[in-house]
């Protein structure tokens, strides 16, 4: 079994996270769907044994990061975005973020921005955005077995 920790919009609050990350035993992976992601940086530099995946949000001006990324972890191929490009705010059943997940052929796709925690699982996608440690004062936990991806979305 794989676990993997979600953080979203984070905006400064890595005290949250590294309490989170330490709670939490083994941790395969972190991913981070943006705003901030010096916040990611930090948390890459305080666990250099944790593979760390990040995206910018609409709040990261001066970074490097990529707008989305697809990684695989245990198989599972994973799609993350902020989604402020994919006007998650706007689109209630998530077309955009949908068809491009579709089309990055993913098994698993992750957003933030809206910071409302939701999991979807549908048409052989799995989507979630774990909300926001700062602002809904939540996080995601994946857990990838034999194949198959269980999300639960967490309050602090």
């Amino acid at each position: 079994m794989k676990k993997i920790l979600i953080f979203s919009d984070t905006h400064g609050y890595t005290d949250e996270c590294i309490r989170i990350i330490e709670k939490a035993g083994k941790v395969d992976a972190i991913i981070h769907a943006g705003d901030c992601t010096r916040d990611a940086e930090d948390l890459s530099y305080i666990y250099p044994d944790i593979p760390l995946y990040y995206v910018a949000g609409n709040n990261d001006f001066f970074t490097k990061a990529p707008e989305h990324i697809t990684v695989i972890i245990d198989g599972i191929k994973i799609y993350v975005t902020h989604g402020h490009k994919q006007r998650v705010k706007y689109e209630s059943s998530y077309t955009t973020l949908r068809n491009e997940a579709k089309k990055a052929g993913a098994d698993l796709a992750v957003f933030g921005h809206t910071h409302i925690p939701y999991t979807s699982y549908d048409n052989g996608i799995v989507l979630v955005n774990p909300g926001s440690t700062r602002f809904s004062h939540t996080y995601a936990e994946a857990k990838i077995e034999n194949g198959k991806i269980y999300v639960a979305i967490n309050e602090l």
